[in-house]
């Protein structure tokens, strides 16, 4: 059996069904040595904070410009992955006070070093605080190829320059900008309505197979009726569309219209994946992964709790597996054989107990920690309501399967991604760990299930502003450590 994603809508998660191995040293250049460090800026000094902000445009530019966004798309991805982690770290690129903020042109922020809890918040530039005029005037002046700083309080001075993105909107680089986190100007962001009825919180209480199972498949229905109401919502804003004359909803065949649409509504679905990391959706140690349906290329596209996994892969080995192949990615490929949900039983790095950690896990393609984990884990569509949704909102309502033809040049049919989450119990579940070692797993030809999906069908479209939220900028949903 073979499941495949086809399409674009939602090519949010897409794309990143890449291999790209997990290694520490980016080739990206970080320049011959001369370039000014964090910890030799004088943060009142204009020339200063300017030739620092010079230096992570360089550095990224140096990345981008080694690699066709098309051809070396795994390559790039994997480089930017690495640039992300570079600037979040003390070091050359930050020191103490004085670090680096990365905001898109919609005014989200997607890095923050110094206060990861405020990624994914909005600016609101006119809430009139000193740091609402400066994000304002930075941006307000910035443009690809030139630097724009301002002086704010305490002498200090900020510099903006902003870089062209091959994937998803423009984002501006701002140095030199230090805030309290506390600040009216920052609004976290909306996550009205994603709701779960069984919670992270009851998993966390109660951590049996059926609530764990009733929290993945909760968070599935919850994410895929927020994308069929957004989707209905930004319908319902088009002057070309009335719902009342459902017969108008041929006009979203034309290409440039549903990519417009298209654009819209995974605009709208970046700044809700945001929710994924507090709230019904995160409690302690339980939190919610996504990744690509593709467990060739096992792309993690959200870790609910650890930024480094995002956008990387699962081909970390765990010693403990009783099997030839020890990759997380390999067991999960296991034990879907013959289904499209299962446990998994494995060890991960547990967030709420530092005991566990595994040294240089990055580095080593080691997982991050020894605590053992059991995961149930789901494929699902992630358009999986939207046609019922536009069904409903019609006047009269439309047949579904009518629906999804009028709209299938915005969605491109289903977007197959795993859903999961898992518990983490005693040493004694380490027992009963990689347990479908079977046939079909280890028969090289016949018999067994493999889930693929179509990474490289949509190399024109949005791809993907999923990379700004969780590669590009390595995404921290609240996490507690490195």
């Amino acid at each position: 059996m073979k499941l495949k994603s086809h399409g674009m809508i939602l090519n949010l998660f897409l794309a990143l069904g890449l291999v790209f191995s997990f290694s520490i040293d980016a080739s990206g250049t970080h320049g011959d040595g001369s370039a000014i460090t964090a910890d030799q800026v004088d943060p009142t000094v204009k020339a200063d904070v300017e030739a620092f902000v010079t230096h992570i445009v360089d550095y990224y530019n140096g990345i981008r410009n080694q690699f066709d966004p098309v051809a070396d798309r795994a390559e790039l991805i994997r480089e930017l992955t690495i640039f992300a982690r570079d600037i979040k770290r003390e070091g050359d690129y930050g020191h103490g006070d004085f670090y680096a903020i990365g905001i898109t042109d919609n005014n989200v922020i997607t890095n923050h070093a110094r206060y990861p809890e405020l990624i994914g918040y909005k600016v609101n530039l006119d809430a009139g605080t000193t740091l609402a005029n400066t994000f304002k005037a930075l941006l307000n002046g910035s443009t690809i190829g030139d630097t724009n700083c301002e002086n704010y309080g305490q002498n200090r001075v900020a510099c903006a320059a902003k870089v062209e993105s091959d994937f998803t909107v423009d984002v501006t680089n701002i140095a030199g900008l230090h805030h309290e986190v506390d600040d009216t100007a920052l609004v976290p962001p909306d996550c009205t309505g994603l709701t779960l009825g069984t919670t992270a919180q009851d998993v966390f209480d109660d951590p049996s197979d059926a609530n764990l199972e009733a929290y993945v498949k909760d968070v599935i229905r919850a994410v895929q009726e927020d994308v069929g109401n957004i989707t209905v919502d930004e319908i319902g804003k088009r002057s070309d569309v009335d719902l009342n004359n459902p017969t108008s909803l041929a006009v979203l065949a034309e290409p440039a219209k549903a990519k417009e649409l298209n654009s819209k509504v995974t605009t709208r679905i970046q700044e809700r994946l945001f929710c994924f990391g507090s709230g019904d959706f995160n409690h302690e140690n339980i939190y919610v992964f996504v990744m690509g349906a593709d467990l060739e290329n096992s792309t993690v596209l959200v870790n609910g709790n650890n930024f480094d996994l995002n956008g990387g892969n699962l081909e970390l080995e765990d010693e403990e597996l009783d099997h030839s192949d020890k990759t997380i990615a390999a067991l999960f490929n296991r034990e879907l054989a013959g289904g499209t949900s299962a446990y998994a039983n494995y060890r991960w790095d547990d967030p709420t107990t530092d005991a566990d950690n595994i040294e240089n896990w990055f580095e080593m393609n080691s997982v991050p920690g020894t605590s053992p984990k059991r995961s149930y884990i789901e494929v699902a569509d992630l358009n999986g309501e939207v046609a019922n949704a536009v069904a409903e909102a019609t006047s009269p309502p439309l047949p579904v399967e009518l629906v999804k033809s009028s709209l299938s040049a915005v969605t491109g049919g289903p977007q197959l991604f795993i859903f999961g989450s898992g518990t983490y119990g005693t040493p004694d579940m380490i027992d009963d760990m990689d347990d479908i070692v079977d046939e079909a797993a280890d028969a090289d030809s016949g018999g067994g299930c493999a889930i693929a999906g179509t990474s490289n069908t949509s190399q024109d479209t949005l791809l993907n502003l999923f990379l700004i939220a969780s590669v590009l900028f390595s995404v921290v949903f609240l996490r507690r450590h490195a």
